[in-house]
């Protein structure tokens, strides 16, 4: 099943997404969001700021880049353990 459906932005930036019934409970689904990447300027009620960039974000934080994929692959591992557990559960 594929639902598709285009909405405007609300002013409180939140939308609420609500299933049909025939959608079993429990399926493991995808849900994709599509935001285009190129706004009109008319349409924007702020002016964007520019993104910060995270070059150097680790500097004089005691954290070496070998440390920091270490990090990764244990967080990894962390959810990787959880979904098996998940897994076993159902």
């Amino acid at each position: 099943m594929t639902i598709v459906q285009t909405i405007a932005i609300p002013s409180d930036y939140r939308i609420l997404l609500e299933l049909p019934r025939s959608v079993p409970i429990g399926v493991e689904a995808q849900v994709s969001i599509t935001i285009p990447a190129v706004l009109e300027t008319q349409n924007r009620s702020e002016p964007t700021k520019p993104v910060k960039s995270f070059r150097g974000i680790l500097k004089d934080r005691g954290i070496s880049i070998e440390r920091l994929r270490e990090m990764q692959h244990e967080d990894k591992a962390l959810e990787d353990a959880a979904d098996e557990r998940q897994k076993r559960m159902r």
